[in-house]
C-alpha cells in the first residue's frame, strides 16, 4: 500500500494544485476544490467521479486539490482567510471545532446520508457522534489507532502498557511523537493509569473518554511532569521513526505511533524516497491496556464552498466501496465504509498474496488487530476533542516540552 504519511500530520507534496490541463480556465462552479492532507486519496479516482458526476447530474465538473501539511491549517486558511475549498479533510476534534465555528455546512441527505444502515461499520458512526452528535456535517473517511510500537528483537517481551514508553526500562531506546495532542493524551492516559486498569468495556471506554476531556489545570501540569520526566533519553519524532525501527538499524526499542504508520512499515513499503523496503516482522503494534485513541478522519463541506452540489455527490462516491478501496490501498489505512472494510478484511485474512509467510507466531493476528481494531480495543479508546477554551494552556504546557 501507498503511505499517507498519517493522519494528517502529513509531508507537504511539492505541488499545488493537482496538475490538470486548462483548470486555471475552468469557470468556479465547475470545480471541486479539495483540501486534503497529502498522499491521503488516489487522484485516479478523479477522472472517474468526473464522468460518474456527469452520468448521474448532467454537469461537467473538474477535481482540483490541494494537500496542506498540518490539519490546523484548516483553521488558518478557512477561518482566517476565508479560501473557498469545497471540501476539507481534517481529524475529528478539528471537525468538532469548525462545526463550533460554524465554518461547515450540513450534508445533502438526499444524496448522502451517513446514517444509511449498513453504510459504515457501526462503531465508526458512534465515534463520530463524538465530534459530529447529529451526524449532519461530516462523512468518516479513514479511522486509525495511537499505540506503541515495539522491536520484539530488541524487547525480548510482549509490551502491553505504557509503562514501556513512561517508565525507565526503555530510557535511552523509546521515541516520543513529536505532537502535542498525541503525546498530551498518552501521558494523562499513563497518569491515570490505576484508575483505568479497574475498568472493563463500556465503563472503561467512558472512563478512557473522560480522561480526553479533562484539561484542568492540575491535569495539564501532571501531563507536563511526567513528559518533562521523560524529555532526555527520547528521541522525538514524527515521522521518520517508523522507517528507521523498520530498517533495524535504530536503537529504539519502543515509539509511539499511529497504527497506520506502524502498519506501513511492517510489510513491503516505499520510503519518502520511493525505494522499496521488505517491511520488517520484528515490529509488533498495541494499543496499550490502560486505554489509547482511536481517530477518525473525516470530510465536512466548507461553509465556504462555491460547488455544494459536486461536494455532495462527491462524498456520496468516496462512500461507493471500489473507491474506498482504492483510497485504503493508497492511503495506507481502512476505510470505515463497510463493504470495503470486510473486502480489505477477507484480503488480509484470506493471505493470498502471502504477506505473512514466514511471520513469527501471532504476528498475522497482531497485525490485522492493528488494521481491524477489535471491540475490545475499540473499549479502551478515547476520541479526541476540540480543547476549546483550554487551548491555550496545553499549547502553553507544550512549549516547555517541544524540542
Amino acid at each position: 500500500m501507498k503511505k499517507v504519511i498519517c493522519a494528517l500530520l502529513c509531508t507537504t507534496l511539492l505541488f499545488g494544485f493537482s496538475a490538470l490541463a486548462g483548470c486555471s480556465e475552468t469557470p468556479r462552479e465547475n470545480l471541486l476544490k479539495l483540501y486534503v492532507p497529502g498522499e491521503y486519496m488516489d487522484e485516479d479516482i478523479f477522472a472517474e467521479f468526473e464522468e460518474w458526476y456527469k452520468e448521474q447530474t448532467g454537469n461537467t465538473v473538474t477535481v482540483k486539490l490541494k494537500p496542506f501539511e498540518a490539519v490546523e491549517d484548516i483553521q488558518r486558511d478557512v477561518e482566517v482567510k476565508k479560501e473557498d475549498y469545497d471540501l476539507l479533510c481534517p481529524s475529528d476534534y478539528m471537525v468538532e471545532y469548525l462545526i463550533k465555528k460554524n465554518l461547515v455546512q450540513k450534508l445533502d441527505k438526499t444524496v448522502i446520508d451517513v446514517t444509511e444502515e449498513g453504510l459504515f461499520k457501526e462503531e465508526y458512526i458512534e465515534t463520530s457522534r463524538q465530534y459530529d452528535p447529529t451526524l449532519e456535517y461530516s462523512v468518516p473517511y479513514m479511522y486509525g489507532t495511537l499505540g506503541l510500537v515495539y522491536d520484539y528483537s530488541k524487547t525480548n517481551e510482549h509490551i502491553t502498557s505504557w509503562e514501556a514508553l513512561f517508565g525507565n526500562k526503555y530510557e535511552g531506546h523509546r521515541s516520543v511523537k513529536d505532537s502535542m495532542r498525541d503525546a498530551y493524551v498518552a501521558a494523562c492516559i499513563y497518569n491515570e493509569r490505576q484508575t483505568l486498569m479497574t475498568k472493563e468495556g463500556s465503563e472503561k471506554k467512558a472512563s478512557v473518554q473522560a480522561v480526553f476531556e479533562d484539561t484542568t489545570d492540575a491535569t495539564i501540569l501532571g501531563a507536563k511532569n511526567t513528559l518533562t520526566a521523560i524529555k532526555s533519553g527520547s528521541v522525538w519524532d514524527v515521522d521518520n521513526i517508523k522507517f528507521e525501527m523498520a530498517s533495524g538499524k535504530s536503537q529504539v526499542a519502543v515509539a509511539l505511533m499511529w497504527s497506520c504508520d506502524a502498519g506501513y512499515v511492517m510489510n513491503e513499503y516505499e520510503d519518502d524516497n520511493g525505494n522499496v523496503h521488505e517491511g520488517s516482522k520484528d515490529l509488533w503494534y498495541v494499543v496499550p491496556e490502560e486505554g489509547g485513541n482511536v481517530y477518525i478522519d473525516a470530510f465536512v463541506i466548507s461553509k465556504y464552498a462555491k460547488n455544494v452540489t459536486a461536494a455532495n455527490y462527491f462524498l456520496k462516491f468516496l462512500c461507493q466501496t471500489e473507491t474506498a478501496v482504492k483510497n485504503s490501498e493508497y492511503a495506507g489505512c481502512i476505510s470505515p465504509v463497510a463493504q470495503a472494510y470486510y473486502q480489505l478484511y477477507e484480503y488480509y485474512d484470506l493471505d493470498e498474496d502471502g504477506i505473512f509467510d514466514d511471520a513469527p507466531e501471532g504476528w498475522k493476528q497482531m497485525f490485522i488487530e492493528t488494521m481491524f481494531p477489535s471491540e475490545d480495543t475499540l473499549n479502551r479508546c478515547g476520541v479526541m476533542k476540540d480543547f476549546g477554551a483550554r487551548q491555550n494552556a496545553v499549547s502553553e504546557m507544550w512549549s516547555t516540552i517541544a524540542v
